[in-house]
């Protein structure tokens, strides 16, 4: 009764036009009863097939589009400029009104993109729910009423949009045609931004140093395509795969359009072919493109030319080049045929950054630490100023300054090189949690010159994000770059909502003068409702967690089971504060997760058969103690926001049925994960005691400790397969085959071998076979030796 009263109230207050109009229909028993009549240009033509299509999914009638509205009907009048003057780009007007005396609906925006995004906000009304890998569509209905709407909005941002890393399976697997539904859906949450990174191994550029080069296929594979590491990874073909084989259609862990690459000059052209695709097709729905490069780190073949060279040689395994030094004509003229070449390859992008390396190299050549010891001084203490709020990322202080400016040094002489170019590109400068850097940059580069950086409580700063840092610039652009998931945890969905909002990404940075944010996409699925925060909140900045979500839940999976998962949802954002913002990484970003590395360590210790003695023994069982006890804690939480998913199966909406089976399927398999990670360590722990018995002459505990040990080992094993096998069962977006890939090769494989290599340290032990063979190559590709260097 309460409700009725609501309502009758809330007509008798509407204004007599919009009352009467209350009863007007778009569709009405199944039936179209408008009309859409879009403005002049293809443009308006796109969005209006767009809302006919749409509005035919949610009634199954589809709208007419017309010219010129016939009498008596009403209609959607899409782009009209007109109606939203005075607004800012992308700003546009839902309006309801007569035209001719006929009702009609007004869908027009200050510029083309903004009746895009008045059209997809429309269609949100209308109950679909657009997120970064698929729509939500509500349930099918024979009416659909004309709203009765009046407002103007407008973006608090103008960049709204999406960073990309080629570096993880999560995104290198995509094809051209899932990029294109990507790029549809970042349209569809009102982005406008995409920013693309790569590091030197990759194969999205072609440049050369006196006609040689730049090599391709030391640090990458072909059977990635060229676009992953090839250590620590495994083979990289679907062959191999132990659980949920049947998930991959392709031979190779790579997009469609590389399956047949055999080559590294295949791999260039195929690369740079279909990054041009993904730029032109972006510039079709509004969205510019952001091209980074590291000018810090050059190919390896390349930087041997270079006079001084630090780091890990020949390459950086994992950052995939040399890291090569200030002062030296050889790496500038090399930069300088870099950036051209990035311009040349890609001229429909609208700019391209300059990429502070995410490592510290330091260069110990004289002529350098000549240079260097010269710069210190003069900033010196304002960069350990700032700096002080990354204690989540320590480092020797000297170091940091001295890396910072070798950076700079190589930054400035690529920015001289733009400027002689003609016409002269937008370069900006780039960085992962590094904007302690910035007010000491402002001073040096020119103020065409943007400053993007990556940020987060998780990573690097945990007493918050110091928004101060990218103020006081005046007309210098500046954008945040936030993480939608750690890549250290890409195995379980995240959940940071709340660190967003206590970091102040939004409504603190607008304080600053930023110009927008970017969202990092590592693992796209399973982290829908950070994105669309993040999307949301470019638009709304002030939005809190709770309304966030209270809304989000509600339309997604309905008004019954809303509640309940509400409190699903912040049982995980609390996990995600317990486990994420402390660093408490599971699934190895860059590498095998500890618990198998530590066997490779073991290893390669001599005589392995009397037991772990070498260095980093100590302090795994150490770290061991520690995790046991946050994955104890993070698994009660999943299980209890599993059985909330699990009882709210009944009352869910038909829309998010789906949605909740992926959840409760993910939430599960990630608690099996942590699971297997505590059994894995206990057995290793279990097995130290083992050889401390031994050492004081105990030699019946000794065995029984050993043998209880092995067990232990084996139960980890067979967890990976069934939880493994548990996160198959819901595969529906390429990111989660990345996760699928890497859980057969950490953790199937990984723990296979954990289990062999133990079980001849038991056979050992036991008068039985000890030298069988321990497949190691599974997961431990081969490499030249490395030669370690200083690297902060």
């Amino acid at each position: 009764m309460k409700v009725l009263i609501g309502v009758a109230i809330l007509i008798t207050l509407l204004p007599a036009g919009l009352a009467r109009a209350a009863e007007v229909f778009l569709v009405r028993n199944g039936q179209p009863e408008a009309v859409i009549v879009p403005g002049g240009g293809e443009f308006n033509g796109f969005v209006a097939k767009e809302l006919q299509q749409y509005i035919a999914t949610l009634s199954g009638a589809r709208l007419e589009i017309v010219a010129t509205a016939p009498k008596g009907k009403p209609l959607v009048s899409v782009g009209s400029k007109t109606a939203a003057t005075g607004l800012k780009e992308g700003g546009y007007v839902l309006k309801r009104t007569t035209r001719d005396g006929q009702p009609a609906l007004v869908v027009s925006g200050k510029d083309e993109a903004g009746t895009m995004y008045a059209a997809y906000d429309l269609l949100e009304r209308l109950g679909f729910v657009f997120l970064l890998t698929k729509d939500i569509v509500p349930k099918r209905q024979i009416d659909v009423r004309m709203p009765a709407l009046d407002e103007r909005v407008e973006p608090s941002y103008q960049r709204r949009g999406v960073h990309v890393d080629f570096c993880y399976p999560n995104q290198t697997i995509w094809s051209l045609d899932y990029w294109k539904k990507f790029i549809d859906r970042m349209a569809r949450m009102r982005m406008n931004y995409l920013q693309v990174f790569w590091f030197p191994y990759a194969p999205f550029l072609t440049y050369d140093y006196k006609g040689e080069k730049n090599f391709l296929g030391d640090v990458s594979t072909k059977e990635s395509g060229y676009l992953l590491w090839a250590t620590g990874f495994g083979s990289h073909l679907a062959r191999d795969m132990v659980v949920g084989r049947e998930h991959f259609t392709q031979p190779r862990l790579a997009p469609p359009e590389f399956q047949n690459v055999e080559s590294p000059e295949q791999a260039f052209a195929v690369a740079q072919n279909m990054l041009r695709q993904v730029i032109a097709y972006a510039k079709t729905k509004k969205i510019k493109t952001w091209l980074a490069i590291d000018p810090v780190s050059l190919p390896a073949n390349l930087a041997r030319h270079a006079r001084a060279r630090t780091g890990d040689l020949p390459f950086h395994p994992i950052m995939g080049g040399v890291y090569v030094c200030p002062v030296d004509p050889v790496v500038d003229e090399i930069n300088e045929n870099r950036l051209k070449s990035l311009v040349s390859t890609y001229p429909g992008a609208e700019g391209y950054f300059l990429w502070f390396p995410e490592l510290y190299p330091v260069c110990e050549d004289e002529k350098s630490k000549e240079y260097l010891l010269e710069q210190r001084p003069k900033d010196y203490a304002e960069q350990l100023r700032h700096w002080k709020h990354y204690t989540g990322y320590a480092r020797v202080a000297d170091r940091v300054v001295d890396s910072n400016n070798a950076a700079i040094y190589l930054m400035k002489k690529a920015i001289e090189a733009r400027d002689r170019m003609n016409p002269k590109p937008n370069v900006g400068v780039g960085a992962f949690g590094r904007s302690f850097v910035y007010p000491i940059i402002d001073r040096i580069f020119p103020k065409d010159v943007p400053f993007t950086d990556m940020v987060s409580r998780g990573i690097w700063t945990p007493m918050g994000v110091p928004l101060y840092q990218f103020g006081g610039m005046g007309e210098r652009e500046r954008t945040l770059i936030s993480r939608s998931d750690d890549d250290s945890g890409m195995l379980g969905m995240q959940f940071n909502v709340t660190m967003y909002y206590k970091d102040r990404l939004y409504d603190g940075a607008l304080e600053h003068g930023v110009a927008g944010h970017a969202m990092q996409v590592n693992r796209a699925r399973g982290q829908e409702h950070n994105e669309k925060f993040l999307a949301d909140a470019a638009w709304k900045p002030k939005m809190t967690p709770e309304e966030f979500y209270r809304d989000y839940v509600k339309r997604i999976f309905g008004e019954q089971a809303a509640p309940e998962i509400f409190r699903a949802y912040q049982i995980l954002e609390k996990n995600e504060e317990e486990m994420g913002w402390t660093q408490q990484g599971n699934f190895g970003c860059c590498g095998p997760i500890s618990e198998i590395g530590i066997v490779k360590s073991y290893s390669e210790q001599g005589n392995p058969h009397d037991g772990p003695t070498f260095s980093g023994w100590p302090g795994f069982l150490e770290s061991s103690r520690a995790k046991i006890l946050y994955y104890r804690r993070s698994m009660e939480l999943l299980r209890q926001a599993a059985e909330i998913f699990a009882r709210a199966q009944g009352a869910v909406s038909e829309g998010g049925r789906t949605e909740l089976a992926y959840l409760r399927n993910k939430t599960e398999a990630y608690a099996m994960h942590l699971e297997g990670l505590i059994r894995i360590r206990e057995a290793y722990m279990e097995f130290d005691e083992a050889f401390k018995a031994r050492n004081a002459d105990r030699n019946a505990e000794f065995m029984e400790r050993l043998d209880r040990s092995m067990k232990m080992f084996r139960g980890a094993s067979h967890g990976s397969r069934a939880m493994g096998t548990k996160f198959a069962e819901v595969i529906d977006d390429p990111s989660d085959l990345g996760v699928l890939y890497r859980i057969n090769i950490f953790l199937v494989y990984g723990f296979d071998i954990v289990e062999k290599f133990m079980e001849n340290i038991v056979n050992f032990h036991h008068g039985k076979p000890y030298l069988n063979p321990v497949p190691f190559e599974k997961v431990f590709s081969p490499l030249p030796k490395i030669q370690t260097g200083r690297v902060w």
